[in-house]
């Protein structure tokens, strides 16, 4: 025998189609039973039966009933319950009645939605601490120790608890699952196995403070089928101490420095516990052109000292912008605990990485130091003004050469369109220099930037260079910029090399 599990949909359109093929035959006998009907009246009035139409019509209500009757397709409906008729609601109504059935009551009931049975069936489990909280503190740890804590938990719900995984918040700290037994012994958990209502487990976590400093916390959440939500989440902190400190702080910061100068600071590295170490550089040299000197302060027989005096120092000839060095020193104290231990099982020590910065400028500098004209029209005049200014007793001049060249030193093919002019001020210990586009070609449609050569002549610093650029289109607005005209006594310089 054929079985077929039909969806509410299907079912539907299967009852539909059948009713609707037995009720137009049913409509077509009653129509044809009045007819028969009327014509026996007009024979012979009276009583009129037109029992051969009532038994079409009987035939013809093949309503499921409850036996085991097939469709032609060779389906068994026999699990099939249809909506009651008329007659048959009428009925039941009748009968409730008499056996006092309340179908408001039953209305009001809330419905079960479908799954319903099955989430409360399954989600009924429940992780509960034994003893203490959710939370544990190690207090203070210091750098490079492990911290290990167990939490004793139990599976307290209505059903067997399942944990189907364990994740910590960080790669620092690491956590497993192992069921107690009754003697006390341990048993590795397998996750997704149920664990029986009332039994006991432990949560063994630990976690790793190399090259941590300061307040800690981890996280481990369990997932599980705890009544409560999907995760069950124990928090670990601590207070990590570092092993070196470094005074008054990890960064030399210089300010703003010309090429010129040398500028120097000094820090020190202290043991937190006074303990003595030895302190060395941890690469191999210092970055040009920082100079370092360390040594210790009261050193013993073997060199090793508390406290250790480190003098840093940056300049001349560095190079313009802002500089970051790094330094890395390292002692002699052993790290306990390795983050990442070496392959090959050689000890790693505690260290200290030093920033030295700065923002070093030319012996003349320029503000800004990019110039952009946005954008602009072909044949659009536009004016930009930098101030330069110089560092020390030289004097700016404003018959300065001039010269443009493209971003990556090639020839700038719109040189002839630039205008500079020069003028010097606060007795020519700075300038205000107008970089003045007089207007592209009409043909010109893209991107343009350049690199402007100031022929400054210092001693220290002979060229000063500013880059720019812009955007020409044409068909833009009128931006109705009226150019600045020419600053009284100075020195205006055609574009070129």
């Amino acid at each position: 025998m054929k079985t077929l599990h039909l969806t509410p949909l299907l079912l539907a359109g299967l009852v539909l189609f059948s009713a609707a093929g037995c009720g137009n035959r049913e409509a077509a006998a009653v129509q044809q039973g009045e007819q028969v009907a009327s014509a026996s009246a007009e024979a012979a009035p009276g009583d009129v039966k037109p029992a051969a139409n009532m038994a079409n019509a009987k035939q013809c209500d093949t309503r499921y009933q409850g036996g085991v009757e097939k469709m032609q397709t060779g389906y068994d409906l026999s699990k099939v319950k249809l909506p009651a008729t008329p007659a048959e609601q009428a009925q039941a109504a009748d009968d409730d009645a008499h056996a006092g059935h309340d179908h408001a009551a039953e209305a009001a009931a809330p419905v079960e939605q479908p799954g319903a049975a099955l989430l409360a069936q399954t989600n009924k489990g429940r992780i509960s601490t034994v003893e203490g909280e959710q939370n544990f503190d190690f207090g203070k740890l210091r750098q490079g120790e492990l911290g290990n804590h167990e939490f004793l938990l139990v599976s307290d719900g209505e059903e067997p608890l399942v944990i189907t995984g364990i994740k910590p918040s960080c790669g620092c700290t690491k956590a497993d699952v192992a069921l107690v037994d009754a003697q006390g012994a341990r048993v590795p958990y397998t996750k997704g196995d149920p664990i029986p209502v009332g039994q006991r487990f432990v949560l063994e976590s630990n976690i790793n403070t190399d090259g941590r400093q300061g307040p800690f916390n981890a996280t481990v959440s369990l997932y599980a089928n705890d009544v409560r939500g999907a995760t069950y989440n124990l928090r670990l902190t601590a207070d990590v101490e570092p092993v070196l400190t470094v005074t008054p702080s990890t960064t030399v910061f210089f300010g703003r420095m010309t090429t010129a100068e040398k500028k120097e600071q000094t820090v020190t590295v202290t043991a937190t516990r006074g303990e003595a170490f030895k302190l060395s550089m941890a690469q191999e040299t210092a970055p040009e052109p920082v100079k370092i000197e360390y040594k210790p302060k009261n050193p013993d027989a073997e060199g090793r000292a508390s406290e250790w005096e480190i003098n840093v120092a940056l300049g001349p000839n560095a190079e313009v912008g802002m500089r970051n060095y790094p330094l890395n020193f390292k002692s002699d104290i052993v790290v306990a605990h390795p983050k990442y231990p070496a392959q090959d099982g050689s000890p790693q020590y505690h260290g200290v990485a030093v920033i030295v910065q700065a923002q070093v400028v030319g012996m003349v500098s320029a503000e800004p130091q990019f110039v952009t004209f946005g954008m602009v029209r072909p044949g659009e005049p536009v004016e930009r003004t930098l101030r330069i200014e110089c560092h020390d007793e030289y004097r700016i001049k404003s018959d300065m050469g001039v010269a443009f060249e493209g971003l990556q030193g090639q020839e700038f093919p719109y040189a002839d369109v630039f205008k500079v002019t020069v003028t010097p001020v606060d007795e020519g210990k700075a300038a205000d220099v107008v970089l003045r586009l007089e207007g592209f070609p009409d043909d010109l449609n893209g991107s343009f930037g350049g690199v402007l050569k100031l022929k400054v002549g210092h001693p220290y610093m002979d060229e000063l260079l500013v880059r720019f650029s812009g955007v020409c289109r044409p068909g833009l607005p009128a931006t109705g910029q009226t150019p600045a005209p020419t600053p009284a006594g100075g020195q205006t310089t055609g574009g070129g090399k």
